[in-house]
């Protein structure tokens, strides 16, 4: 007997990522479908077995571990392999971040076989946690798709944009440049350059720079110098006021007095 489940799901019209359809399928010999034309974002993923995807007059042939993408208002059509059908699971979705797809050379290629796995086992189970949030769990999925996919492509100006947005948001915590480095496991010397080159200073400054501007801010609301000291992430307060001095040509107390 051959598998087919369809979930239903709520249109809770996320922003970013809506799911909107999902489901599995154990395809019989030869099973084709379409030409038929959607108004979302659909991906399958082939669990096992062989099957081709034509689309704009390409014809794709896949295998297991490799998912095929239906883009909105394209017409397409599936078709198993008569000898070694496949089994797929779909998710259909549309939302803001959707259209990060369309950067895709091709509408084919390979994907991680756990993350397809273990939205098999819900669907086969139909666990509690699975009925009250699917919807959220599908968009984690998406996103998880999506980090596989780009992964490979980040551009060496991302990179320099992921430091900064990471200083700008943790400047208060003990970060250095091997740190930040570690954490995307990237070279030291080698992002120093991307970072230097993109915003014209180096890492080490401007983590001095955003801490130092958040001090000043802290210190115009009415904290202390050593409140401000401490949430801009110093532990020094001698090292700070020389920081602090450095870039406003006063020391902290009288930046307070001013």
């Amino acid at each position: 007997m051959s598998l087919f489940i369809e979930y239903p799901l709520e249109n809770k019209r996320f922003k970013d990522i809506n799911p909107i359809i999902c489901g599995v399928e154990e395809c019989a010999a030869a099973h084709s479908f379409g030409p038929h034309i959607r108004r979302y974002y659909l991906i399958h993923y082939v669990l096992s077995g062989k099957g081709t995807y034509s689309v704009g007059g390409r014809v794709y042939n896949l295998s297991e571990g490799q998912f095929f993408l239906i883009y909105p208002d394209e017409i397409t059509t599936y078709t198993a392999d008569e000898r070694e059908p496949w089994t797929y699971v779909w998710i259909g979705f549309t939302g803001g971040l959707a259209k990060r797809f369309d950067r895709l050379d091709e509408p084919v290629g390979e994907l991680p076989k756990p993350l397809f796995h273990n939205l098999l086992t819900m669907l086969q189970k139909d666990f509690p946690d699975w009925k009250n949030m699917c919807e959220e769990y599908l968009v984690t999925v998406i996103h998880r798709i999506m980090a596989s996919l780009f992964a490979q492509t980040v551009s060496e100006n991302h990179h320099a944009q992921r430091v900064k947005t990471l200083i700008d948001s943790s400047y208060m915590r003990d970060i250095s440049v091997q740190s930040i480095a570690d954490g995307m496991w990237v070279d030291r010397r080698y992002l120093s350059r991307l970072f230097k080159k993109n915003y014209d200073v180096s890492i080490k400054e401007y983590i001095i720079s955003v801490r130092i501007e958040n001090a000043a801010r802290f210190l115009s609301e009415g904290y202390s110098v050593g409140e401000s000291c401490e949430m801009c992430g110093y532990k020094d307060r001698s090292n700070f006021s020389k920081m602090f001095y450095r870039k406003y040509g006063v020391w902290p107390s009288e930046y307070v007095n001013k």
